[in-house]
């Protein structure tokens, strides 16, 4: 199993620098206006995939009832260790953080 997570939000333009598309396209882009951002893309396989679940308190990554995360069960700290471990993960980690904060909504994506 892969996995990702897709960040749900209000735009704004300070969180510019954290989106996947350069400036120039979100010219347009009003404040508060919903948008997108995938994070992570984790690929080591199946059983990377279940323990970077188990950072956002799913338990089971197949359970689609689990995919919608719960803000209050995402374990930061155990996010951070599995980060230490993985570092190429690292500037997304950054990112959620943000995101969080930013209020976004984030899902859980199996792949594989």
């Amino acid at each position: 199993m892969y996995a990702e997570i897709i960040a749900i939000g209000p735009f704004s333009k300070d969180i510019l620098e954290y989106m996947e598309y350069s400036e120039v396209y979100y010219r347009d882009t009003k404040e508060g206006a919903i948008i997108t951002r995938v994070l992570f893309g984790v690929s080591q396989g199946t059983t990377v995939g279940h323990e970077f679940a188990n950072c956002f308190g799913i338990t089971d990554g197949w359970d689609f009832n689990q995919h919608k995360i719960s803000n209050s069960k995402v374990d930061l700290e155990l996010l951070k260790a599995f980060v230490l471990r993985y570092d190429e993960y690292e500037d997304d980690y950054k990112i959620f953080k943000v995101l969080l904060d930013k209020g976004f909504e984030f899902h859980f994506a199996p792949n594989g």
